[in-house]
């Protein structure tokens, strides 16, 4: 496991998630000394493991509260991929 400051990361935010996808090993990111983020490289299936899809449904419902429009139905298609 590595760690970086939120600083270092700052600066070179690509080279760190470059390397979480290439190692698959998480980045701790640390403000101060003390745990902060998580840097961690994932895949299509643990977005759905993690109940991806039903989560950006949910938030796109929620944004959508009271609107009668057609392009909720186009955003809802567009975030699930139907």
């Amino acid at each position: 496991m590595r760690f970086a400051s939120v600083a270092e990361v700052k600066n070179q935010l690509s080279r760190y998630l470059a390397q979480a996808r290439k190692t698959s090993e998480p980045i701790i990111v640390t403000h101060h000394g003390k745990p902060y983020a998580l840097i961690q490289s994932i895949t299509e299936k643990d977005l759905e493991e993690l109940g991806w899809k039903t989560l950006a449904q949910t938030r796109l419902e929620e944004a959508w509260v009271g609107e009668d429009d057609a392009l909720y139905e186009s955003a809802l298609c567009a975030a699930l991929k139907l």
